[in-house]
């Protein structure tokens, strides 16, 4: 099949995930794939006018052996796609699919382009009747990961817990909680104040918001329409007072009793994983970590853990334990407590061979039901195409 892969954006590490995750995965499988960033080809940033004139030059040509690419699939919004391009695609033949990644937080940014696509793919429920009011076919399914990349590590895992990325918000909260109980903590990336420092905006969230007005502005008035959007407004009005006083935990977060060290690239991701006994989940959604109930939604990391043989000690969330076992494939906690229990618990050297089983099931759970080709082929069901 060829597919043509269109995502617009600036570069960075949120975005190569696409690369190491779904595009290799498909091109594997014998598909071929086009990357097409308008950004890059522009080699500016633009508007969504301008980014679909890149789209609509792609499409227009021929392309190698071929009249014109079977699908388009898309991780675009309203900000980087206009309907009518949509419409001219599927014009060409092209049938259109689109991955919304922000239908929790921001379900309005596909507002205008959500009823173009053939198919929309939303990671997750919550919003769902949302996505279909904007008149959009939708799919549900969680994200996958890719078997080539994430890999199970050789030898034994250094007993500590730790996280990939950067410790902010209820990452700084959960590792404080467990560098307190005087747990081994790693962290590939950046501290809190190292990242508000560079940030320059500090860790206030309504300071923060004001810093940069034009954007909160937009999300205040989108958000507001929709209980989600409500819950994570309260959170960080809530959040900003209690971090007055001093009164959250991660604030007395105590960074030179954590082991700092280097992000690693997609392609060292799995061994970086695979040296940690234990690798810590926090899926709460913006500031909601401050209620006694918070928002979770499931993240890319919870598969990329599982796929790379790790065990993963993440919230317990429902949704998630349908797609691993408790206990067996994934360990959950419900509070702080249970969290530095079972963190403590696993962590011990007679628990090792216990660790070692709950990655290999991982591992298998993964490859069988969890792939990215997995998720497409329930596309392909829905849409007559072959994966």
């Amino acid at each position: 099949m060829n597919i043509l892969h269109y995502c617009a954006h600036a570069g960075g590490f949120i975005y190569d995930w696409h690369q190491f995750h779904m595009v290799d995965e498909l091109r594997r499988a014998g598909h071929d794939v086009h990357y097409l960033n308008p950004v890059a080809v522009l080699g500016r940033t633009g508007s969504s006018a301008d980014y679909s004139q890149v789209l609509l030059d792609e499409i227009a040509a021929p392309t190698s052996g071929a009249d014109r690419y079977d699908l388009l699939f898309a991780t675009a919004t309203d900000d980087t796609i206009v309907p009518d391009a949509i419409d001219e695609a599927r014009r060409r033949g092209l049938v259109a699919v689109n991955l919304s990644t922000d239908d929790y937080s921001h379900p309005f940014r596909v507002a205008r382009v959500a009823s173009r696509f053939d198919l929309n793919w939303s990671t997750v429920r919550e919003n769902l009747a949302i996505i279909q009011g904007y008149g959009a076919r939708v799919i549900t399914m969680p994200w996958g990961a890719n078997p080539h990349v994430f890999k199970p590590g050789s030898g034994p895992a250094d007993r500590v817990i730790g996280f990939i990325g950067t410790t902010y918000g209820a990452r700084a909260r959960n590792i404080a909680y467990l560098q307190q109980a005087g747990l081994p903590v790693r962290v590939h990336g950046r501290s809190p104040d190292e990242y508000y420092q560079t940030d320059g905006k500090g860790s206030n969230p309504i300071a923060r918001a004001i810093a940069n007005f034009p954007e909160s502005w937009q999300r205040f008035r989108h958000g507001i329409r929709f209980p989600a959007g409500r819950q994570c407004m309260l959170s960080l009005l809530w959040r900003s007072i209690q971090e007055l006083p001093g009164h959250l935990p991660e604030q007395r977060l105590d960074n030179s009793r954590i082991e700092y060290m280097p992000g690693p690239p997609f392609e060292g991701m799995s061994a970086a994983l695979s040296r940690m006994a234990l690798s810590l989940g926090s899926i709460e959604l913006c500031s909601t970590y401050v209620f006694r109930q918070p928002l979770l939604f499931i993240r890319l990391r919870e598969f990329e853990v599982a796929m790379s043989g790790g065990v993963h000690l993440v919230n317990r969330f429902p949704e998630l334990e349908e797609y691993f076992e408790p206990d067996r494939e994934m360990l959950f906690y419900g509070s702080a407590e249970e969290l530095v229990d079972k963190a403590g618990f696993y962590l011990r050297p007679e628990q090792d061979a216990e660790r070692r089983r709950i990655g290999e099931r991982a591992r298998l759970r993964s490859e069988a039901e969890h792939t990215w080709l997995a998720r497409f082929r329930r596309i392909g069901k829905m849409l007559d195409l072959t994966f």
